[in-house]
Order: structure tokens, then sequence, then C-alpha cells
């Protein structure tokens, strides 16, 4: 068509011509053009706009609003079950035409188009497309033409630099933002020089130390991709920015070389591979962790169960297998407590549980902590701690207490029995004795309290040694205790001597049979050690009166008995205030040492 006369009614002069000179130099380059007013108005085209959307030949006129020039181009384009949202494609296609910066591809009539829509300051818009692989420019002098363009140049409003070189690699003609990206004051600077000199150029500006390997890798990248256009190549600029370099030859040899900033993109790779690092990290940082653990709970002595919110085992170590007796295939199964549960209560350990637990095991109060110990079947106590977990579930840990336990009996065994003769001590004895003056007042049965004294015991730890003498000690609890009733209790209240508390016998009668008893047990003939012993003792005995008796008082009273038996004569018995009948002296054994 004739490019003329359309714009002489549209355009001011000093716009038409460089537009015109525009619009014929990209037929040169096979870069289809329309440009439109502020209302979206068409005002002029070029003929390889035609050549790429055939059906606006002899349609399009102008003053012509972009939505019918839509309407032809989807009429053609469309299927026939697409026809009825022609409407929606024509007002999405008005809305990209507007709104649109950055380049983009679609297919039409067989051909791959790129696609870019630019604002153009005092006239309106510009579309411009090129066939993908096709910027090729029609004679060796396009550039040149192109070179003569003022600053209103079509070229000079796009987003991404421009650079056009002649056969020898000299440039011929660059655009505003090529002058921004390298830093050039104006064309005139770049126009004769190779791409090499601009790039250097460049980085010699604003050459920074920390900067020179960037700049050595940029110069290394361009001696490798400048012969070979066609491949696009990323070159590293000042500042921590990036450009990336496309060219296309013509047959004649001129190059069109296209130069995008690709900083922001460059900035978002390094941002998504520091995080694909700190990711990596912490994901090796978790295993390690991880592997930590494990080994952590292989080694402790403590079972570990960890239940997740629905009830189910999601870690357990070896330890609690071994603890709690549990099948190992189950376990590592991720079985549900209620399982594990069913497991030990079918055991029968249920002794200790939480009230309610050991009947229904359904109920387990995860979201409360608790503590209970129970005993399993082989005679083992087993600590339990649970505590609740955010979000639910809980940690359970079972430890084995059973040597806890057991020294702790024993330090309680020991806090109130004899070393020696394992006899109960004076506390404990006057613990007893208090429970049955109280049972006494209230009706019970009274009691007797014996304090016996070994006769003469001085001499055999002097003779023989304290070890013998111990024996002797050892040797009479144990002849004593033989004698006494199962539940009377005998002690060791210190040194040689010793009390008895006599249950059921209110009277003197009774307790003096028992003493009796007693002493013929302790005169029977001892061998220790090689050696023969006769032991002899005294008795004193204090009877309960069944009316607030206190312990310490019959222990007194019953300790002054004794001393009058000793008086009187070795081996007797004396009940406390019981003067007629005194004392009884013991049956003979072997003879006093």
């Amino acid at each position: 068509m004739d490019l003329d006369d359309p714009l002489k009614p549209v355009l001011l002069p000093e716009l038409a011509g460089p537009i015109r000179v525009m619009a014929e130099a990209l037929d040169g380059l096979s870069v289809g053009v329309c440009v439109f007013d502020d209302e979206d108005r068409c005002l002029l085209w070029n003929r390889t706009f035609l050549q790429f959307f055939p059906e606006h030949e002899g349609e399009v006129f102008v003053g012509e609003p972009y939505s019918e020039n839509l309407r032809r181009f989807y009429g053609a384009r469309l299927k026939e079950h697409e026809r009825d949202q022609l409407e929606r494609f024509v007002l999405e296609g008005i809305q990209r035409h507007r709104g649109q910066m950055r380049p983009f591809v679609f297919e039409h009539r067989g051909r791959c188009l790129w696609v870019s829509s630019l604002p153009m300051p005092g006239v309106g818009r510009v579309r411009l497309w090129r066939e993908e692989g096709s910027l090729q420019p029609a004679t060796p002098g396009a550039g040149a033409g192109i070179a003569g363009l003022d600053s209103q140049a079509l070229l000079d409003h796009m987003p991404d630099g421009v650079m056009i070189t002649a056969p020898d690699q000299r440039i011929v003609w660059v655009n505003e933002p090529f002058l921004a990206m390298y830093g050039l004051r104006d064309r005139q600077v770049a126009i004769g020089s190779t791409f090499e000199d601009v790039y250097r150029s460049a980085w010699s500006a604003a050459a920074r130390e920390g900067e020179r390997a960037m700049f050595d890798e940029g110069v290394a990248i361009l001696g490798e991709n400048l012969n070979f256009t066609g491949a696009p190549f990323e070159l590293p600029l000042p500042d921590a920015r990036w450009s990336r370099v496309i060219g296309e030859r013509s047959a004649g040899g001129t190059c069109f070389f296209a130069h995008v900033d690709i900083t922001l993109l460059k900035r978002q790779q390094q941002q998504l591979l520091m995080a694909n690092w700190r990711t990596w990290e912490s994901d090796t940082l978790l295993r390690q962790k991880s592997t930590m653990l494990e080994a952590a709970l292989e080694r402790m002595e403590q079972g570990i169960i960890m239940v997740n919110a629905q009830g189910v085992v999601e870690v357990c170590n070896k330890r609690v297998v071994e603890l709690l007796d549990l099948p190992a295939e189950l376990m590592a199964s991720r079985p549900s407590f209620r399982e594990v549960q069913a497991i030990q209560l079918a055991q029968r350990v249920a002794r200790g549980m939480p009230p309610g637990l050991a009947a229904q095991p359904q109920a387990i109060p995860f979201d409360q902590p608790y503590r209970y110990e129970r005993q399993q079947p082989d005679g083992r106590v087993i600590e339990v701690y649970s505590v609740p977990m955010d979000g639910g579930g809980a940690v359970l840990t079972y430890t084995d207490i059973t040597d806890r336990r057991r020294s702790e009996e024993r330090i309680r065994y020991l806090a109130r029995h004899d070393g020696l003769t394992s006899l109960v001590n004076r506390e404990v004895f006057l613990e007893h004795m208090a429970g049955a003056a109280l049972a006494a007042s209230h009706g019970a049965e009274g009691f007797a309290v014996h304090y016996i004294d070994i006769d003469n015991f001085k001499p055999i730890n002097d003779r023989f040694g304290h070890a013998t003498g111990d024996m002797v000690l050892v040797a009479a609890a144990r002849r004593m205790r033989e004698v006494v009733g199962p539940g009377d209790v005998l002690a060791r209240i210190g040194g040689d001597e010793f009390a008895l508390l006599q249950h059921g016998a209110s009277e003197s009668g009774a307790a003096r049979e028992l003493a009796q008893r007693m002493l013929h047990a302790l005169n029977l003939p001892l061998e220790v050690e090689s050696h023969t012993l006769a032991v002899h003792a005294s008795v004193g005995i204090a009877l309960s009166t069944g009316v607030g008796d206190d312990p310490d008082e019959l222990i007194r009273r019953a300790d002054s008995a004794m001393y009058l038996a000793k008086a009187r004569g070795a081996g007797g018995v004396c009940v406390y205030g019981d003067p007629a009948i005194g004392w009884a002296p013991a049956d003979s054994g072997s003879s006093p040492m």
C-alpha cells in the first residue's frame, strides 16, 4: 500500500517522516509494524505486517479501531466451537495491547511470531512483529538507513538494547537502551567501534578490584561467542548487572543484536541457589541430627515411645522393646498405642497404672502428664512417665528402677533394723509399743515388755575379741527369736541389751514363762570358733496397765526390773511391781564362763 498519503492528515510533519523511514527500514529487517494513536486507531502499517496477517490485506484503513483489526485476526484463528467467545478474545487483546511491556510469542498461519507493544510519545502505541529465526535485513545497507533515525525513532522506545553491526563487526547503529546499558554518552561513541571495545569501556569506567574476575570472565565469553550469532550468551556487567545477547546475521553479513537486561533474573536465580543451598544445608543438618538422635535413642538406658495425635507409635527404641517384652515386629510396624497397651494388660502388668487406665486402655490420658510405677511379671519395677506434646500425642519414658527400689528398701531396712543381728532397733520397737498401748487402751489384750541383758558379756570381748563377741550376740538373738511368739517383737536396744514386746500377756505368769524359755535357750552350750561358751542373761519385765501406758515409761520399768534381777544373781527374772515373787533363777545349762 502507499505509505505516504495516510500519514499526512494524522501526524505532524516532524513525526511523519521518521516514522515512515522506520516502517520502511523494518520491512528490510522483516519486522512487521503497526502504529496506533492514543485512542487505539490504526495510523500506519508496513508490508511485512500484511505478509504476517494476510487477512488484513485490503481491509485495514487509517482510523480503524484496533478492535476491528482484532476481529479479523481472531476470525481467521478461532475454531467453530470458539466463535461464541470472540468478543472476550477481542477485549483481552485490547487489554494486552494497552498494558504489554514485554514481548511474547504466538503461532499464526504456521508462523511462530514474536510481538511487542510499546508506548510511542507524541503518537500513541506501536506494535512490532517478527518471525522466530527470521530477522534478516533485506540489503546490506539496511542498517545504514536505520542509523539516520533520531531519538524519537521507534527502536529507541524498546525496553531492550539494540545493536546493528556491519560485516566487519563494526557498530553502525545502537538504540538508547543500549547506550544506557553499557554507559555510553551518545551514539557516536559506539558507531565505528566493535562491541568488545564497548564492553571494555563499560568496565573501565566503573572498574572495581573485587570485580576483576567478572570482567575477565566477560571478555572470555565474548571471544567465544561473537563469531557464532544465533546462540544467546550472558555477559556480566559492572555493579552486579547482567545482559543476555542474541544476534541474527543477514545473508550480506549485517548483524542485528538484542541486549536484554537480565539482572533481576540473575538475582532471582542467585536467591534460588542460596535458598536451595540453605535447604540442602538444613536437610543435611536434619539428617545428621536425625542420625545422632537415632543413635542416642538406641543407646539410652530408658525406653522411649513417642505417640502422635492419632495415637500411633511414631518412635520407639530398642530398650523399650526389651523392658516391656514387646514383639519387635509389631513395634516396627507403627502400631497404635492401644495395641501396645493391650499386650501389657495381657501380661498382667496393670498394677500401679493410673485409675481407669487398666480397665479402659482406650482412655489414655495423653492430654495431661502422669507418672506411675508398675511391676513386670519377672519382678522388675518400671517407672512410667508421660509428657504431652504440643499439637497432640505424648512422649512416654520407661525406666527400670528395680535396683533403685531395692536400694531404697535396703536403706529403709537398715534405718529400722540393727545391722548386726537384723532385729528391729529401738525406734521401731517404741513404735510397736505405742501401737500396742493404743490398742490396749481401746480394750485389746494387755502386753508385757521384757528387757534382756547378757550377763558378764564384757569378759567375752576382752578374752576372745570383739569379733567373737559379735558372733555371740548374733547367736543370742537367733536363739531368742526361735522362742518368742510369731506376733512378738524382738529388738536390740544397744550393746548387749535386747527388748521384747510380748502380746497377750496381761499377767506376770505368761511373761515369766516366756522369759524362762528365752533364758533356757541362751544357756545351752554355744560353739563359737572352737570355743564352747555358756551365755547367761537377766530379764526385767513390765506389764501394761491398759490405761494410758507410755512406751518410754514401760521400757524404764522393765530396765529397773532387769537391774533388780541382775542384783539378785545372774540368770534371773524380775517383774516390775511384784516384790512378793521377786525373781526366779534360770534353769542351769553349761557352766558360766
